[in-house]
């Protein structure tokens, strides 16, 4: 059984809908979605997050790293996300074992996502 049975479709939806609301009013990250179609944006996640966690494949938006590599995001910002995702993942009840496993498939993208820190001026 994958982690999308184990979890449910309806709940990955509502915990990706609440964290997504959450992500778009954070004063650390919410400057991310600026001028961002929201629900466009939640679509394309939502289809990407079903796949990454066993779920059918329906994800054709663009590679992560040409989605991010614009977007200044440091390690500080990609642990914020992480933070409002375990929390709304504990709000809606999610057992720890699969919020586990959950938080450690999307520290596989990190490298994909944070800006390049050898590009940083000292």
């Amino acid at each position: 059984m994958s982690l999308y049975e184990d979890i449910g479709a309806e709940r990955v939806e509502k915990i990706l809908r609440t964290f997504y609301l959450r992500c778009f009013e954070d004063v650390m990250i919410g400057h991310f979605f600026f001028e961002k179609d929201h629900e466009e944006l939640l679509k394309h996640q939502l289809a990407f997050t079903i796949g990454m966690l066993g779920g059918p494949v329906s994800y054709q938006g663009r590679a992560l790293t040409l989605v991010h590599n614009p977007l200044p995001i440091r390690p500080p910002q990609f642990a914020r996300r992480r933070m409002i995702l375990i929390e709304t993942m504990q709000a809606e009840g999610l057992e720890q074992g699969l919020i586990d496993s959950w938080i450690s498939l999307e520290e596989k993208l990190k490298s994909l996502i944070l800006k390049d820190q050898s590009s940083c001026q000292s």
